[in-house]
């Protein structure tokens, strides 16, 4: 018979699934019992077939995979060849932890033999007298069975509390009739590269977990919920797990990583069979809070990676009233009829969850108990439900990804609730003042009853204080409520804005009064919506003082801007376009002239002179211009005019030694020349008043478009 990766591969997926990782039991791990009958027969041993070590390395991958809620026991077909009477060849406990039951499964030796029946027959006989949440008979075999004639009939016949898993390997495998009404499943491998996708389908069944999606470029996978738990199986010669990282945050390592190997001896009777040498890896358990993100695995030497999650959720029940508002606080829930649906939400809060991927489309249904008599239907999300006080019992189950499951056991205690009915008896209309509220000790005044009634003594004096509030855009400050001697009723005083009567709102102002208190077993409720009334008493000029000081201030600032704009203003700057200099009519080059503009808004002064003639630095004149603003300060700057109204020219006769240099005497401000005077020692030079200047407007400053000073020697 042929056996191929058939084993390993069904046992490896079947690991994956093991128990303790993808369970999302909302309030406790079940407990699972799993008897695997194991076809040991000849056909899975021999040179050419290495079929019987990927079948032991992928239950020891199984073996590293048991929660501490597991239980697996390995029945070999070949210690039931002569009948029923052999026993369990390998019991293994999750409690025991992952290496000591990888040890056992490494280190587990058969006789070769046939395929006999009558070990299914144990294995199924064993289950039915365990007690555990779970119960699974998984048959492994490449070939017929001996001793059984129908097996339909015996699988057909099988307790309701089992559930089969059966895998035939090869074109020669037995063959069973599925029949998921009755959980019975049959998967069928005709070629070895079908086997891994039929066992992962096995193994996410039976261990009620699913694979994530991982990229094979970067090893990197999001989730879209919490997890509590990530367990990785990676293959390779060389492989290591170090640890996962989140996309931000410290690495996550694992606790103890436990690694799997192939076998070297097959069976006591048949040492000549293969050993597949490539089998080789680690499983690494990460028990850490998983918050919904991206994530990588790091690692290296890895052939293959597979990543089973377990989610860190639990599911809940949710109410809404007739008014389609839903019930917030389950430890308030009062009887009355409601519409139900269900959620899941991250495990130990209140926080709900969005729909996932890692989910798929989940169908919710709840049994519901109330007062110890059980509702004869089954409820699902939409539902109308009446609820009675006293106790509340509800079992959810989530179904999702096909056939897996997840349940909740949720109770409540349900209050009988008694109707608050208010009534205005009175209302009067306030008015406002700078003092506060002028006939503010009138209160409004409303009457209570309860169911109708009025209350009895005892009634009224557990009866405790309604809440009234406001939108939160009204400017009104808490109102102070009292509860009068008179049975039923209570009286209500208004209270100004933050202190501010200015501030506080005044017309008709819409007040919700509300009150729901637990008293016993009974739950009071209630609610009114009254018209509060205010009337303005502050003057005009009480009420818009603020206004009034404001709007005076802004037009005085007006004011005195528009005088300051009209006042009349020089520019700010003139500059000269062009200039010439000239000493007995010869032009100098390369000098300007100097320019002293003074301005006090309304009037000022330019004089213009030359600059000094390095050679007969005595040589000056220029000219001083009184000036007058003419344009008022809006104008800009360089629009603006102005007169001129007076005109002084600057010139002195010096007289020197010819030929020598000079220097300026400090106290006559004269230049005088240094040294013995010679022929022609007398000089003297005349400034000539002719300067010609003509002023226009440029683009930025005035401009004075000509300036010529002429310095004559005599």
């Amino acid at each position: 018979m042929k056996k191929s990766l058939l084993a390993l591969f069904l046992i490896a997926a079947i690991l994956i699934g093991s128990s303790a990782f993808f369970a999302i039991a909302a309030n406790s791990e079940p407990t699972r019992v799993i008897n695997v009958v194991y076809d040991d027969s000849g056909s899975m041993i021999g040179p050419a077939n290495d079929t019987w070590c990927q079948a032991k390395y992928a239950m020891e991958v199984f073996a590293a995979m048991l929660g501490t809620n597991d239980k697996m026991n390995i029945y070999v077909m070949s210690d039931f060849e002569n009948g029923t009477g052999a026993g369990v060849k390998l019991a293994l406990d999750g409690k025991s932890g992952a290496d000591a039951n990888v040890a056992s499964v490494h280190n587990m030796l058969t006789r070769s033999g046939s395929t006999p029946f009558d070990s299914v027959r144990k294995a199924y006989s064993d289950l039915t007298k365990v007690a555990a949440d779970d119960k699974w008979l998984v048959v492994l075999t490449d070939g017929e069975f001996q001793g059984i004639d129908d097996i339909n009939a015996f699988f057909s016949a099988k307790s309701e509390d089992i559930q089969v898993v059966f895998l035939g390997m090869g074109p020669d495998a037995d063959a069973i009739k599925a029949d998921a009404g009755k959980s019975i499943y049959f998967e069928k491998a005709d070629a070895s590269s079908q086997i891994l996708s039929k066992i992962t389908g096995m193994c996410t069944r039976i261990f009620n977990r699913n694979k994530l999606e991982v990229n094979g470029t970067n090893n990197a996978f999001n989730i879209d919920i919490p997890m509590s738990e990530l367990i990785v199986f990676a293959q390779g010669a060389n492989v290591s797990i170090n640890g996962i990282k989140p996309a931000a945050g410290d690495l996550i390592k694992s606790s103890a990583p436990v690694s799997v190997r192939y076998s070297e001896v097959a069976a006591t009777n048949k040492t000549d069979g293969k050993i597949a040498k490539n089998l080789v890896g680690i499983i690494a358990e990460f028990d850490a809070d998983f918050v919904a993100g991206d994530y990588t695995v790091d690692i290296t030497g890895a052939e293959t990676i597979e990543i089973y999650y377990k989610p860190n959720v639990e599911l809940r029940a949710y109410l809404k009233d007739s008014n389609g508002k839903e019930v917030t606080d389950m430890t308030k829930l009062e009887a009355g009829e409601y519409e139900i649906s269900f959620g899941f939400v991250k495990k130990g809060t209140n926080e709900k969850l969005p729909a996932s991927k890692l989910l798929g489309n989940v169908d919710y249904a709840a049994e519901v108990t109330n007062n110890g008599a059980k509702h004869d239907r089954i409820y699902k999300p939409g539902d109308k439900i009446k609820i009675d006080e006293g106790t509340f019992d509800i079992e959810i189950t989530a179904n999702y990804l096909n056939y897996h499951s997840v349940s909740s056991s949720l109770s409540y205690t349900v209050y009988k609730n008694k109707k608050i009915e208010f009534k205005e008896v009175s209302n009067p209309i306030y008015t406002i003042k700078k003092e506060g509220f002028e006939n503010g000790n009138e209160p409004i005044t409303i009457k209570a009853t309860i169911d109708g009634q009025e209350f009895t003594a005892e009634q009224w004096a557990q009866m405790g204080l309604p809440e009234i509030s406001f939108d939160k855009k009204v400017k009104l400050g808490k109102f102070r409520i009292e509860k009068s001697d008179e049975i039923g009723i209570f009286k209500i005083y208004p209270v100004i804005y933050n202190n501010n009567s200015s501030k506080t709102a005044i017309g008709e102002q819409i007040a919700d009064i509300s009150y729901s208190q637990l008293h016993g077993d009974e739950m009071w409720s209630g609610s009114l919506t009254a018209k509060v009334h205010i009337e303005d008493g502050f003057s005009c000029i009480e009420r818009h003082w603020p206004l009034i000081v404001v709007s005076l201030s802004f037009l005085l600032l007006l004011l005195l801007l528009v005088w300051w704009m009209t006042r009349k203003a020089l520019p700010k700057k003139v500059k000269i376009n062009s200039s010439s200099f000239s000493v007995d009519s010869v032009v100098v080059e390369g000098v300007h002239p100097d320019i002293d503009y003074k301005q006090n808004r309304r009037r000022g002064s330019l004089t213009i002179t030359s600059p000094r003639y390095p050679i007969d630095p005595a040589a000056e004149c220029g000219v001083t211009f009184e000036l007058e603003a003419v344009d008022r300060r809006f104008r800009k700057s360089s629009e603006r005019q102005m007169a001129i109204t007076g005109i002084s020219t600057i010139g002195q006769v010096y007289r020197v030694n010819a030929g020598k240099p000079f220097v300026k005497d400090p106290e006559t401000n004269e230049w005088k020349s240094i040294g013995p005077a010679g022929k022609n020692a007398q000089r003297i030079y005349q400034p000539i008043s002719n300067a010609i200047i003509t002023l226009d407007t440029g683009d930025e400053t005035y401009t004075l478009s000509t300036f010529r000073c002429t310095i004559k020697r005599i």
